[in-house]
């Protein structure tokens, strides 16, 4: 109710606080809530009932708003405050921030009864093709180390992101760009297989068939699917008859 009738008070005018007061006003549950409202201009309000389980509270500043309840104590939400403001979109993406701020606030203890899951929504208008909003929803369940998982697949999104790149300057004929991206592609996620397919299509661009070679034997080492992959992939079509292509992919 809070986020879908949030936004269509926004939407008329309200402001977030008059917008959340309302809601408050109307919901006989109010005092089994949390709720934090952010608008595009950075204002803030925020909801935190005093009769939910200690500790819970909120601190918001300008663009975030940090809150949690059953938590070690304040200095969960305080670590998750101090860490977004020391950030800034020159230093890291917003995701990043955000990743950073959670982070923060378990070193401070997080939820007293530990860790379970972990998640990460990034929106932006309109940000796929014109039409949905989600440019990034991560989301880890029922795992022990939730924020390590959590960072773990940021991380292959940023190297998908880098590959991208650098084919794009492949295309260019920017080897030396494309090489460095794929590389550091490879080095933000070193379990991505695509990385190591990136590498080897640049160094065969470049006349470097060994280094071609040796990064396809790692990208079948990581996802053993790429056997018959690379077998129809036109990009090294031009290794199909090669006998250490022909080793990578049959397993021999």
């Amino acid at each position: 109710m809070y986020s879908t009738i949030g936004i269509e008070l926004l939407e008329a005018g309200f402001t977030p606080q008059q917008a959340l007061d309302m809601m408050l006003r109307s919901d006989e549950s109010r005092d089994s809530r949390q709720v934090a409202i952010l608008d595009a201009q950075g204002r803030t309000a925020a909801w935190t009932s005093p009769t939910i389980t200690d500790w819970k509270g909120h601190k918001c500043g300008v663009n975030y708003c940090a809150q949690g309840n059953t938590l070690a104590g304040p200095e969960v939400v305080d670590a998750m405050a101090k860490s977004f403001e020391a950030s800034s979109p020159a230093t890291a993406p917003l995701a990043e921030r955000l990743l950073d701020a959670l982070e923060a606030g378990q070193a401070q203890g997080g939820d007293k009864r530990g860790v379970q899951s972990a998640a990460l929504m990034i929106l932006k208008p309109r940000a796929i093709q014109g039409f949905g909003d989600r440019e990034l929803d991560l989301r880890v369940d029922e795992h022990r180390t939730p924020f390590a998982e959590l960072r773990r697949i940021l991380n292959a999104v940023r190297s998908g992101e880098m590959v991208s790149e650098a084919n794009q300057r492949l295309t260019a004929k920017d080897f030396k760009g494309a090489l460095e991206k794929a590389t550091a592609a490879q080095q933000k996620s070193p379990t991505s297989d695509g990385a190591w397919v990136a590498l080897a299509n640049i160094h065969l661009q470049m006349g470097q068939k060994g280094d071609a070679l040796a990064a396809l034997g790692h990208a079948v080492e990581l996802n053993p699917a790429n056997k018959r992959q690379l077998q129809s992939n036109k990009a090294f079509e031009a290794l199909y008859k090669d006998p250490g292509f022909l080793k990578i992919v049959s397993g021999s």
